[in-house]
């Protein structure tokens, strides 16, 4: 009964955010105009957005600016939503909010690195969360890939990263990207495991499947574009998918022709992943955002005293977001609505 009052708490409170989500009209309305400014003023004028946005209008912005203010929404929400949860739900919203965590510092490594320019870092932080584990002030103090590490010796990370830090810049900055994308969903993959399945079945079977596809996703790109070994290749895929497990995917990687995709996993529910139809490294991505899409509205959906209405939301407010910055980046190449439209995770027919 407990469980069913907080549940019926914080749902009510997910429902009055999710009515305010944009609708297709949205969607459509700042797909025809016509500059990256004329969707600034939309969003400040006619949505939520507006609370993270609303000092921009008539300044020089770039994408990444307004990017970092959509997803600070986001980690906004997910604040909120913790006040109405107990302590074992709070554990898993803050492994969400670990994902900006982990996003800051590859920022950070990468201006050091000279990859940005470290005078405007702080302009592209997400992070600006209370939870946050790391001392980014202390961290954006250091002007040495040394001095980082020193910072960052009493953190998860320092095991992390150490391993890899005496590479060569390209490699270092690979090897880092996969070492805490891993981390990450093994992070959240161990919050999700502490819930009885009674209650966070559905969620983490979607869960799962992305992590599948996510993993089908890096065997094609590892065996087509980088020198790896096999057993690099596996050292990185995530653990923990649903079809998917690590003797599976060693199985695929033997045969594996990235030419011919489809063929390693004919039959399964993941097949479309690999369709010949429009160019497949361009919307795969797109492809897997859609796939878990279309299973969190579901889950939203039919959610009612269950605590997958509230985890379901903030999922769909992330690919919200990633439709918006779509829709901005299309503003640089002048694309029409109607082919906009093809890139976007949501099915919105555009006439």
């Amino acid at each position: 009964m407990l469980i069913n009052k907080q549940f019926s708490s914080v749902n009510t409170k997910v429902s009055a955010m999710k009515s305010k989500t944009l609708m297709d009209k949205d969607y459509i309305n700042i797909m025809q105009l016509s500059s990256m400014e004329d969707v600034l003023d939309y969003l400040i004028d006619n949505t939520v957005y507006q609370d993270v946005l609303w000092d921009l209008r008539g300044k020089e912005v770039n994408r990444n600016i307004i990017e970092n203010r959509l997803f600070r929404y986001r980690e906004t929400l997910i604040e909120k939503l913790m006040i109405y949860v107990d302590d074992k739900y709070k554990d898993l919203f803050k492994k969400f909010l670990l994902l900006y965590e982990i996003e800051d510092l590859k920022l950070i490594f990468k201006a050091i690195r000279g990859r940005i320019n470290p005078q405007y870092i702080d302009t592209y932080l997400f992070s600006n969360s209370k939870y946050a584990t790391i001392d980014f002030p202390r961290l954006l103090e250091q002007n040495t890939l040394t001095g980082i590490l020193n910072s960052l010796k009493d953190t998860i990370y320092y095991r992390l990263i150490e391993p890899y830090y005496k590479e060569l810049d390209d490699k270092f900055n690979f090897y880092l990207e996969m070492a805490l994308d891993k981390f990450y969903y093994h992070e959240l993959m161990e919050s999700i495991h502490k819930f009885p399945y009674s209650i966070i079945n559905k969620y983490e079977e979607i869960f799962r499947n992305k992590i599948d596809l996510y993993n089908l996703e890096w065997i094609y790109r590892a065996t087509k574009y980088f020198e790896l070994s096999k057993d690099e290749i596996l050292n990185f895929a995530l653990d923990n998918g649903f079809k998917y497990d690590i003797n599976r995917l060693q199985k695929i990687l033997r045969t594996f022709d990235p030419k011919n995709p489809q063929k390693s996993i004919k039959g399964s529910q993941y097949e479309f992943l690999f369709s010949p139809e429009y160019n497949m490294d361009l919307f795969m991505e797109r492809r897997i955002n859609r796939y878990i899409y279309y299973q969190t509205q579901k889950l939203y959906r039919s959610s009612i005293l269950s605590f997958g209405k509230t985890i379901s939301f903030i999922e769909l407010i992330e690919f919200e977001i990633k439709d918006i910055f779509t829709i901005i980046e299309s503003k640089r190449y002048q694309m029409p609505a109607n082919e906009v439209s093809k890139y976007l995770i949501r099915t919105i027919e555009v006439k």
